[in-house]
């Protein structure tokens, strides 16, 4: 072939491929806005069915982290084995078997899920829903980027900057729910959208691969391939650890910002988006921010950070916010700038991708299985925080390393050390099981760095991880740490108090006065069940007038704290507590902590579980009172606040009786809310709005906003006389909220800007 052929072909290959990127772009695009938008959307169908348990967002994380890794797998054994041609026949006849199970639903049981099993069966039910879709789906943009690296495209040979724009996607997706999708359509509607979209995916995927058989690159076309890169045990070992401190540290964050710095339901946002964000800054061959800059602002946030993961206080919060999420966002930027650093040739693309995926699996594992199982209190965070400082490099791409400290041998004799020293630690007589693990794990980690002669490791193992593991339990008199999160109690720095918080959330309080044999009275309500507060207030007006009738009074109350409540208990009263976390009810009962329930509880049941779950099996028409009080953090969980949820209440409450919901909250205006939608579930339900704001100067009150409703307007009239609710909240300034649609971001922007509560 002559000199003008040659210069001919490729001026024809170059015209000819010019679509190539636009459409292999736009279609990662639209696979990752799918791929993150089925995921909230499918967790919102479920939670009903199983319960608003954090555990259901946790085993739903990690189905989707495990299907995402099949179909990196999947990518990963068509790349190896099938021909260009066999992959995108295969691939398509996947999407389009998939198709036959849009749209998808979330099937009803007749029974509700609760108990042991209840993770097994959401696997069951995540799996059979909408499991196959999201693995077909999971698996294209691995293949896409390989295909598009097999095109006579100029920048087929590192197609890595496709990985970039599929985050982007991911993005987009993760601010296209909360704030378009969520709050204009309901979830059968979203299933239709979704389902409209990935045909339309599929319709994309087959064009690129078109494409891609019709402009080959060289070696395809030659029907050969470049050698491929030989790639070590230890560099694979690399991609997985470099990829599991992020994921890690994603949720180690994430829970940390919602339980220990601001407890709002939406913040989990934000922390997804930075992570996503800095694939999109460092798959790059010339990255956004300097890697020195990056060594210097790590040096100095992470320390920062760790300092204030234990000291915060009300003033702090919004420094400790800052720099948490500096350091957050600094430490995964560095290990991805280490993983692009140390990327493969584009014959060994889907193998990188699927290795990533392990290490992504296994930190989400870590945080939300093992840690756990294995710490009584939020430390995974600081010690990931510390593992990025140790394992972090030279950021220049010409004199990275692709190296570790240690080794895979290193980490098995490390496990062999820590059971030893475990077994030692329980033999020595420690019956607690996590303080036994904590100071097996404090003690294991430098020694291991001193057997392996790494004395840089071990001398910052050795100062940084005990003082970690030790500072969680100061000042705290008991930690409990599930899978609900962390449990304290603690005495006031006065000394007159004790505390039970869930992270920094104060879930109860009792006097130290009160607390201990030499106190013979009934323990009075602190916080928001003083006796001029409106959950008290409703109940006496209540109590009142069945006395008047010469009856006493059934009380149901969903959400138990500290059981502050019980001491409001008549002796012939009969009440139940619903409680969804167990070692909540372990330490409202022990009398070494708090006095409520064993001063005052004679014959209270206490029913663990979800309320909307457990509740179902109550004899129905059976409260005089019934009392919503389950706090998430700073939020009711709006499952318990659907009209199918009223329904349910109003059906195991007599027809005189009164309805109570505790809507005390700082980022959302639930009561508008919460009149529409009792209104939609019963037009006969009346309500009150009891709103103190003026108790919060008393010693140990706070500040509360309740709603009463009833059928029964004398029970309100009583209420309204006697006891100082003042108003009625409309129920026409909003609409009501259902199992297929809530608008979490309208009652958030209520709250920002018009706050009915407070006029």
């Amino acid at each position: 072939m002559s000199n003008v052929d040659v210069a001919g072909a490729k001026h024809a290959g170059a015209t000819g491929s010019v679509w190539l990127k636009p459409a292999f772009t736009s279609t990662l695009l639209l696979s990752a806005c799918l791929l993150f938008l089925v995921q909230p959307l499918f967790a919102r169908m479920a939670m009903p069915l199983l319960g608003g348990t954090p555990a259901v967002w946790a085993i739903a994380m990690c189905f989707f982290q495990g299907v995402l890794l099949a179909g990196y797998a999947y990518a990963h054994l068509l790349r190896k084995f099938a021909t260009p041609f066999q992959a995108v026949v295969i691939h398509s006849l996947m999407l389009f078997a998939a198709m036959n199970m849009l749209p998808f639903t979330a099937p009803v049981s007749a029974e509700p899920i609760n108990g042991f099993w209840a993770g097994v069966t959401l696997m069951g039910l995540y799996t059979k829903s909408i499991g196959f879709p999201f693995f077909a789906l999971s698996a294209t943009a691995p293949l896409l980027q390989s295909w598009f690296g097999r095109t006579d495209h100029p920048q087929a040979a590192s197609p890595y900057f496709l990985y970039a724009a599929s985050n982007i996607g991911s993005i987009g997706a993760l601010f296209i729910y909360p704030l378009l999708i969520e709050p204009l359509f309901g979830l059968d509607v979203q299933a239709y959208i979704w389902t409209f979209l990935f045909s339309l995916l599929i319709v994309a995927i087959t064009v690129c691969g078109h494409l891609h058989l019709r402009h080959p690159s060289q070696m395809v076309a030659a029907h050969s391939e470049a050698p491929v890169e030989a790639i070590s045990n230890s560099r694979r070992f690399y991609w997985i650890v470099m990829s599991f401190i992020p994921s890690a540290l994603l949720v180690a964050w994430t829970n940390h910002l919602t339980a220990d710095i601001a407890s709002a339901p939406f913040l989990w946002l934000p922390p997804l988006v930075m992570f996503l964000l800095t694939f999109v800054l460092e798959f790059r061959d010339n990255p956004v921010i300097p890697g020195k800059w990056l060594m210097y602002t790590q040096i100095f946030s992470v320390p920062m950070s760790l300092l204030y993961q234990y000291g915060i206080s009300s003033g702090s919060v919004s420094a400790a916010l800052a720099v948490g999420a500096l350091s957050f966002f600094v430490s995964s930027l560095i290990c991805h700038r280490q993983l692009y650093n140390s990327r493969p040739s584009v014959g060994r693309l889907t193998e990188f991708y699927m290795l990533m995926s392990v290490g992504g699996v296994l930190g989400g594992l870590f945080v939300s299985i093992i840690s756990p199982l294995m710490f009584s209190s939020s430390i995974e965070y600081p010690l990931l925080l510390i593992a990025a400082m140790l394992l972090r490099q030279n950021l220049d791409p010409v004199e990275h390393k692709v190296e570790l400290p240690f080794s895979v041998g290193f980490m098995l004799k490390t496990v062999g050390i820590f059971l030893v020293l475990l077994f030692l630690a329980r033999f020595a007589g420690l019956s607690d099981i996590l303080t036994a693990g904590e100071l097996a794990f404090a003690a294991t980690i430098p020694l291991a760095f001193l057997l392996a002669s790494n004395w840089r490791m071990a001398i910052m193992a050795l100062v940084a991880i005990p003082v970690m593991l030790s500072v969680g339990r100061l000042g705290e008199l008991t930690t409990v740490r599930n899978y609900f999160g962390v449990l304290g109690v603690s005495n006031s720095p006065e000394g007159d108090m004790r505390y039970l918080r869930h992270g920094t959330t104060l879930h109860g309080a009792q006097r130290l006065s009160e607390i201990g044999p030499s106190f013979k009275g009934r323990p009075l309500g602190l916080t928001y069940y003083t006796l001029k507060g409106g959950i008290a207030r409703a109940l006496r007006a209540k109590q009142d007038l069945l006395a008047l009738q010469g009856k006493s009074a059934n009380v149901g109350v969903i959400g138990l704290g500290v059981g502050a409540m019980t001491c409001l208990k008549k002796s012939d009263e009969q009440w139940t507590y619903y409680e969804i976390d167990p070692d909540m009810v372990k330490l409202a009962k022990d009398p070494r902590f708090f006095t409520f329930i064993a001063k005052c509880g004679d014959g209270v049941r206490f029913v663990e579980g979800d309320a909307r779950l457990t509740i179902q099996k109550e004899q129905q028409g059976k409260y005089d009172y019934l009392l919503i009080d389950a706090f998430s953090s700073d939020s009711i969980p709006t499952h318990l606040l659907t009209v199918e949820a009223m329904k349910i209440y109003q059906n195991h409450l007599k027809p005189d009786g009164i309805l109570v919901f505790h809507l005390s909250n700082r980022f959302m205006d639930l009561p508008p809310y919460v009149a529409a939608t009792l209104a939609a579930a019963d037009p006969t339900m009346q309500n009150r709005l009891v709103v103190n704001k003026d108790i919060a100067d008393e010693p140990g009150a706070s500040a509360s906003i309740v709603m009463a409703t009833s059928r029964d307007g004398e029970v309100l009239n009583l209420l309204d006389r006697d006891f100082g609710s003042k108003r009625t909240m409309e129920t026409d300034l909003v609409g009501p909220w259902t199992d297929n649609f809530t608008n979490n971001p309208a009652a958030i922007i209520r709250m920002l800007t018009n706050p009915t509560v407070m006029k």
